[in-house]
């Protein structure tokens, strides 16, 4: 043998020594297989994995090595290769056999040629994610238990960034707008919303922006039917590294029958349950009210003080039944002839108050004689033998500008209003 040739031949000895310890350092899973799905090289992570010295995987196909049953993928993915001529990148399963242990990888199997070019094996890399891919899993995992605490959570959830655009909502959210949660990420309340209804969201919203702090209060949405909703809203901010709001976090819970409730027993608090005029309370409220409102600006106010005359009279003649009904038609036809601005209150029995802003006395006389004979020409018919007629008694007092407040005007009429029930009844006094 010539010293060329020897030269040769080291060399190429040295740069095949070279190739392996590259290829058993190069951090992935390095083999080569034959038509039949036998391994004809591997590196030595591929050694390692299974725990074999090289003479016993060479030879040998994976269902030596690999639970196959659960690792279909790997004999798909060979004939896509050998049978097909594709190079086939994709994720793969191993379930190895010495261990039982899962393995995730990424894989990039490519044919190989013999001299004729045909195909005359495959030869794989691939870097295993196992890791990652469980890391993967448990987040997907996490994902799926967190949107389904989300979805069936009985709250509106929502998430949005520092511009007030939408990055996540949960299912009831996604309902109560009517849309799909992929169709508003990324969107503005204003984007897709009624235009009050957005800018009520924003008031909270803006509020937790400028202060970077949670924020809680009501909230309402309206579906354009002319039905609203009520919410009480909690927004919480979250920061980044720099302690700036990057985004923040809403959950609203549904207050509508709540705040039914409330309104419901607030009608009840300020109304006279017989009548469903203002009751004395509610009355006197709004009449201080007006009283300072008519003190500061220099306006005129007048007060009429009702009594239903010989009220007792009806109660003892026709029972209490009858009475309430005769309470309820005056009440009935006052309220019909009183102004929008003008106030009326059942005071207690059978006596009313009604009061009269930016109205002078003379004024307030005019109005008390039409109560009286729009009254005067009722009659209440029922099943008793005559129709009851009824009239009443009216006491006139005008705001003068020693009044202190509205119960000066209340003494004054009610002595007004005792004047016309000692001189006739069924008549107006001041």
């Amino acid at each position: 043998m010539s010293l060329d040739l020897e030269k040769q031949i080291a060399s190429l000895s040295g740069d095949i020594a070279a190739l392996h310890l590259t290829l058993d350092n190069i951090g992935a899973y390095v083999y080569i297989k034959d038509l039949q799905g036998c391994y004809t090289y591997v590196n030595k992570m591929v050694r390692d994995l299974f725990a074999c010295p090289l003479e016993e995987i060479i030879g040998q196909n994976d269902s030596k090595f690999f639970s196959i049953a659960h690792s279909d993928e790997l004999m798909v993915n060979d004939r896509l290769v050998m049978e097909h001529c594709q190079t086939v990148e994709a994720e793969e399963k191993n379930i190895i056999h010495s261990t039982g242990e899962i393995r995730y990888y990424w894989t990039v199997k490519k044919p190989l040629f013999d001299e004729q070019g045909q195909v005359s094996g495959m030869y794989g890399i691939s870097t295993d994610i196992t890791e990652r891919k469980l890391l993967d899993i448990k987040l997907k995992e996490n994902e799926k238990l967190l949107d389904t605490v989300l979805n069936n959570v009985d709250a509106y959830i929502y998430m949005k960034d520092r511009e007030c655009r939408f990055r996540y909502i949960n299912a009831s959210t996604a309902k109560l707008f009517g849309v799909q949660p992929e169709d508003i990420i990324g969107k503005k309340g204003e984007d897709f919303l009624p235009p009050e209804t957005a800018a009520d969201f924003a008031i909270l919203d803006n509020k937790l922006l400028a202060t970077g702090e949670k924020v809680s209060g009501e909230e309402s949405f309206s579906d354009g039917k002319g039905n609203t909703q009520y919410y009480w809203s909690t927004k919480v901010p979250i920061k980044d590294e720099q302690d700036e709001i990057s985004s923040f976090i809403g959950f609203s819970n549904d207050i509508t029958e709540l705040i039914a409730l409330k309104k419901n027993l607030e009608v009840k608090a300020n109304t006279d349950e017989l009548t469903q005029l203002a009751n004395r309370r509610n009355f006197i409220d709004q009449a201080e009210k007006e009283f300072i409102r008519a003190k500061r600006y220099h306006l005129s106010l007048s007060l009429l003080a009702i009594d239903i005359d010989c009220f007792k009279e009806i109660n003892d003649t026709y029972g209490h039944h009858v009475g309430d009904q005769v309470l309820r038609e005056v009440a009935r036809i006052c309220a019909a002839n009183l102004r929008g601005a003008d106030c009326i209150g059942r005071m207690g029995g059978e006596e009313f108050s009604v009061l009269l802003p930016e109205t002078s006395g003379e004024a307030a006389k005019i109005m008390a004689e039409r109560l009286c004979q729009r009254i005067r020409d009722h009659q209440l018919a029922g099943p008793w033998k005559d129709k009851i007629k009824s009239t009443v008694s009216i006491g006139i007092s005008e705001m003068q500008a020693e009044d202190d407040d509205i119960d000066d005007l209340l003494i004054r009429a009610d002595k007004a209003l005792y004047k016309a029930k000692q001189t006739g009844r069924d008549r107006v006094c001041s």
